[in-house]
């Protein structure tokens, strides 16, 4: 079932699976590089950054070196290709797995990080036109987040 980040009353429902203390999400993309944008947007990688001394101030500033990764907390299962039925689904296909501490990053305002991009996606997001079978996703940034519970065979499952 999706998870409610809202209340009993006034529920809000977002296609991630949060069980264990751990948030689980399954996600499409059109290719790599979709997914790398959307993965930076939603935070789930940082650019490695080095302090840099201006020679003639002496005052230090922090500048991005260009490398991205995963960050801490998160995990990323790069499945790839998938076989629905006697077809192949050649689009970039990966689980996240996300434990603190990136399931407690918060906003300025105070609201999880994670909460604020599953929504944005569920919320927000396209429906996914082309689902196999009988999924239920929504395409936010050319990525679809897929309501967990409508995919009757996963890939693979988290231990």
């Amino acid at each position: 079932m999706s998870h409610n980040i809202g209340t009993d009353a006034e529920p809000i429902l977002v296609f991630v699976r949060f069980t264990g203390g751990m948030l689980d999400a399954i996600v499409r993309a059109t290719d790599a590089a979709t997914f790398e944008t959307a993965a930076r947007w939603a935070e789930l990688k940082y650019e490695i950054t080095e302090t840099v001394t201006d020679p003639e101030t002496d005052e230090t500033s922090e500048e991005g070196t260009g490398e991205w990764v995963v960050s801490p907390g998160v995990h990323i299962d790069i499945i790839g290709p998938v076989q629905v039925g006697e077809t192949w689904d050649t689009r970039y296909h990966a689980n996240i797995r996300i434990a603190d501490p990136a399931l407690s990053k918060v906003d300025e305002y105070g609201v999880l990080k994670w909460e604020k991009w599953a929504a944005a996606w569920t919320l927000g997001g396209e429906p996914d036109e082309q689902v196999n079978k009988n999924e239920v996703a929504k395409v936010l940034q050319g990525v679809s987040l897929i309501d967990p519970d409508t995919i009757a065979s996963p890939s693979r499952r988290w231990l």
